[in-house]
């Protein structure tokens, strides 16, 4: 008896430890970054009884998931769906397999020949799916929308009779009409362009032809209704742009017969099915002299089909024959200081400029054209979408130069009346300005007193209205620490028939009187300064212009003191405080409303959980969970946050985030990274989803591969970035090695990326306590980075370091000794950190011979220093290049736990991968 008691003892440790060993956690693999989900374009149908949403790994394929009440469906590689006005259909393109594509490119089949996504249709009631192979687009109407046009590219077979008919090609596909009530189908051929008017009565395409000699196009509407199409127009020449009203009543299109690639078009229109008519050409009165309406711009009807837009243009001009040889003509730039915008900006925007139109507007009531932008008012901002007679127009082409040093886009304001086309300026020299939605009033921001203004757009009302400056709060952003004027917080919108306009502070929302007759009013109550909780509207239906006083709106809200990120509820005109939603150790975010549902979708997420889909009504009441989009981390081993406070050596108080792997032994060392860029502690509940490195450590990563990583805010003083970084992170740093005994204080490494790289570079200059770093493309001579250019926008650096985030504060001639202190690269002699540094060569954001610069200094002082350069790529690591991105997640794990676990450096470390080995070796071992 008692051997077998003994035997059984032994028996249940031994399944006891076998079942712990199954249910213990394993670190995470950079292997394991492929399988991790996204959820993305999650949507509610408009009578909520839909939710749609995508599940993908970050590589390979995914699916689009259908729930509806405690049913689910799966549609493999389903993406880009759509649902129908009518709840009825789902529409989205079926993505071919990853391996498909992946073996297609090894066999190296043409691009033409790849295979190609298919479009689904899924009969949401009836739970029937539609495939069609070789999609190229669909769409459905917004309202009513009882048919999906859709388009296919042409089988093999198409093409090959089209390339053997030398008589007539045709320039478009073929086209199908699908009736989602019958499932019937009308297919047209030929079809280069089709639109849905907004109502769904009809849709407007066009169909053309070419033989040797000319084109032929046609117009037709097809209506919802009798299922059949009516001819509107055909002729010799090219229809483009053809547009149709929200009844389906009206239509226009630009058409031209030229010949040549220089087309001119001119407008035409259609009323109820008329045969179109030229409106607007070369010689229409009020178009320019030397314009027509550009093929580049964008043709639309007001909502109230009262006004037509399109965009005119200086008529293109045929470029005379070339009979010089390539080799004959010189290529070069040349750069005048008269220029308003350097050469390098200039080429970027160049595609941009030739294709630049300006704004006008054809009164249909009275067949007037009006121009509207111009080339000395080159901006235009409708307001009603497009309905309202005025709109506001702005030119900051006077400021276009002086941007580039001071890096503020100021502007010159006008009121434009669109029907009489009367200019009339009312703001010079402003940051930004907007009409209000009824065109009542503008109102602007003052940045010489960081204070919102008002005045009518009437003529003969000159009063300019103080909105904010005797209100005892600050409209500006207090946490404002760069070179530059403070910027404003933000409008929240305006109330029913501009009544009121309400403005955020840092914390409230205030109603404010256009007219100044009325006190300012905190909506608010003052809730959110008194709890130091951010409060925002959330605007739940799109279509509202204003912010009803009398309904209950939702509010955003974030807690300051513990970064809880929520929703409150409140109105307007009420006497009671904010009303809690929802708001815990958790963020919530990305509320979705059903149109015609009280019922809304969100996501919940903090450090160990998901954003996964949520639904409830809109008092977050009836709460279900959608989706589960990575039920494997149970698996591994995660990270904890805790927030930290402490005082930098500047005096100030400070926050971070301190992640900590769940399973961490507080009697054990752990080695801690620290990343930084500027304020980062308001990330406290965001997820950290495991996924292969554009530029930056994986928080979860590394956390389940038992390291700490501090995340510190930083605060900065003018003119010294450097210190400022400084006194923030080593601060923060030293507070948690005195703090937490488990912080091993000889393994402590940095990374930081771009404005972070720049701060990793500086700090190893100035102090020994990391034993590793990482810095990504770094600015390490302040000097020389100053007079480069930000080759992503052509710009100068100037204004990054005289008024914006590199914070010096003055020009290099002014202030160069701030320039030297600031420099990583002026202290290279001072260096014993490992220095790891990734800087790309087409790197749009900071030249990549910053990087080059550094690592040179390093190199001849003999300091140990490695700089990756991944060809062709820009600041960030691009988001498709995984190769890439997983070969500098191995490469940072590699150097990190080298130097800060002792593991034996890899090849690539100790002896370099030589330019002749490129492509053959990687090193890793």
């Amino acid at each position: 008896m008692v051997f077998r008691f003994f035997y059984t003892i032994v028996f249940l440790f031994i399944c006891i430890g076998s079942f712990s060993q199954e249910l213990a956690k394993k670190p995470l693999s950079i292997d394991d970054f492929a399988t991790w989900n996204r959820i993305v374009n999650p949507q509610i149908s408009n009578n909520g009884k839909y939710i749609v949403y995508e599940q993908n790994p970050l590589k390979g394929d995914g699916g689009l998931h259908i729930v509806s009440g405690s049913s689910e469906h799966l549609i493999p590689r389903g993406s880009n769906a759509k649902i129908g006005s009518e709840n009825d259909v789902l529409v989205f393109r079926i993505k071919q397999p990853v391996d498909s594509i992946r073996k297609a490119k090894q066999a190296k089949v043409k691009k033409e020949e790849m295979p190609k996504d298919s479009l689904g249709i899924y009969l949401l009631k009836d739970e029937k799916l539609f495939t069609y192979p070789g999609v190229k687009s669909y769409k459905l109407a917004d309202e009513n929308a009882d048919w999906i046009a859709f388009m296919l590219e042409a089988g093999k077979e198409k093409n090959d009779s089209v390339k053997k008919s030398a008589k007539e090609k045709s320039l478009g596909d073929e086209m199908t009409l699908f009736n989602i009530n019958t499932g019937d189908t009308v297919c047209i051929e030929n079809v280069t362009e089709y639109l849905w008017a907004k109502e769904g009565s009809a849709l407007i395409y066009v169909q053309q032809q070419k033989d040797s000699i000319r084109t032929n196009s046609k117009l037709s509407v097809f209506n919802t209704t009798s299922g059949k199409s009516s001819e509107l127009f055909s002729d010799e020449g090219w229809i483009k742009k053809a547009v149709i009203d929200e009844s389906g009543e009206q239509t226009a299109f630009l058409f031209s017969k030229d010949t040549i690639d220089e087309k001119i078009y001119a407008l035409y229109y259609s009323h109820e099915g008329n045969t179109p008519v030229e409106i607007v050409n070369e010689t229409t009165r009020g178009v320019p002299i030397g314009w027509s309406p550009g093929e580049h711009g964008n043709i639309s009807f007001s909502p109230d089909g009262m006004k037509l837009y399109l965009g005119t243009a200086p008529s293109p001009v045929p470029e005379p024959k070339d009979t010089l040889l390539d080799e004959d003509k010189p290529k070069l730039d040349i750069w005048n200081w008269k220029d308003i915008k350097l050469q390098p900006q200039q080429l970027l925007e160049a595609d941009k400029e030739k294709k630049r139109t300006y704004l006008a507007v054809y009164q249909l009531e009275d067949s007037r054209f009006v121009q509207l932008a111009d080339l000395l008012i080159p901006d235009v901002a409708r307001i009603q979408k497009g309905d309202a007679d005025v709109a506001l127009g702005s030119s900051n082409l006077s400021y276009q130069r002086e941007a580039s040093w001071t890096g503020v886009n100021l502007r010159n304001y006008y009121l434009l009346d669109l029907k009489s086309g009367i200019k009339r300026e009312i703001l010079k020299e402003k940051f930004s300005a907007g009409l209000s939605p009824q065109g009542k009033y503008i109102v602007w921001w003052d940045s010489s007193d960081s204070s919102y203004y008002c005045k009518s757009t009437q003529i003969d009302n000159l009063e300019i209205v103080s909105l904010t400056k005797n209100v005892p709060v600050s409209f500006y952003d207090e946490w404002n620490d760069q070179p530059m004027d403070a910027r404003p917080y933000g409008i929240a919108g305006w109330g029913e028939d501009d009544r009121y306009v309400y403005i955020y502070d840092r914390y409230d929302i205030w109603r404010l009187d256009p007219t100044g007759e009325k006190v300012p009013v905190c909506v608010t109550k003052t809730f959110g300064r008194r709890n130091t909780t951010r409060l925002r509207y959330v605007k739940l239906d799109k279509e509202l212009d204003y912010i009803p006083s009398t309904q209950t709106i939702l509010l955003s809200a974030i807690d300051e003191r513990t970064m809880s990120v929520g929703y409150f509820n409140t109105k307007l005109n009420s006497v009671k405080d904010p009303g809690l939603l929802v708001m815990d150790k958790y963020r919530y975010a990305d509320v979705v409303k059903a149109k015609e549902a009280d019922k809304i979708i969100w996501t919940k997420e903090n450090v160990s959980t998901f954003p996964n889909i949520w639904c409830s009504n809109t008092d977050f009441e009836h709460v279900k969970k959608i989706s589960d989009g990575n039920p494997q981390q149970d698996k591994f081993i995660w990270p904890e946050v805790e927030l930290v406070e402490w005082t930098s050596f500047a005096g100030e108080k400070l926050k971070g985030l301190l992640y900590k792997p769940e399973n961490l032994n507080e009697s054990a060392k752990y080695p801690m990274m620290v990343y930084y860029y500027e304020r980062n502690s308001e990330l406290r509940y965001n997820y950290m989803r495991p996924r292969a490195s554009r530029s930056t450590i994986n928080i979860s990563f590394y956390t389940s591969n038992g390291y700490l990583v501090f995340v510190p805010d930083i605060t900065y003083k003018i003119g010294y970035p450097g210190q400022s970084a400084y006194n923030s992170v080593v601060s923060g740093t030293q507070y948690l090695i005195n703090k937490y005994p488990f912080v091993d204080q000889d393994h402590i490494g940095l990374q930081g990326q771009s404005w972070g790289g720049y701060q990793t570079a500086w700090l190893i200059t100035q102090t020994d306590m990391f034993a590793a770093a990482m810095a990504g493309a770094p600015v390490s001579n302040m000097t020389s980075a100053y007079g480069g250019i930000r080759w992503g926008s052509g710009m100068s650096r100037m204004f990054q370091y005289e008024h914006t985030q590199s914070r010096i504060g003055g020009n290099l001639w002014d202030k160069p000794l701030l320039y030297i202190e600031n420099s990583p690269v002026f202290y290279a002699p001072k260096v014993k950190t490992p220095l790891l540094m990734m800087h790309n060569d087409n790197d749009g954001a900071v030249p990549w011979y910053q990087g080059i610069e550094m690592f040179v200094a390093l190199r001849r002082l003999d300091k140990p220093v490695w700089l990756l350069n991944y060809n062709g790529q820009p600041h960030n690591l691009a988001e498709g290049s995984w190769a890439n991105r997983v070969d500098l997640s191995k490469r940072m794990f590699q150097f990190f736990n080298h130097y800060l676990k002792g593991k034996p450096a890899p090849e690539w470390m100790e002896k370099g991968i030589p330019a002749i080995d490129k492509g053959k070796s990687l090193g890793y071992n």
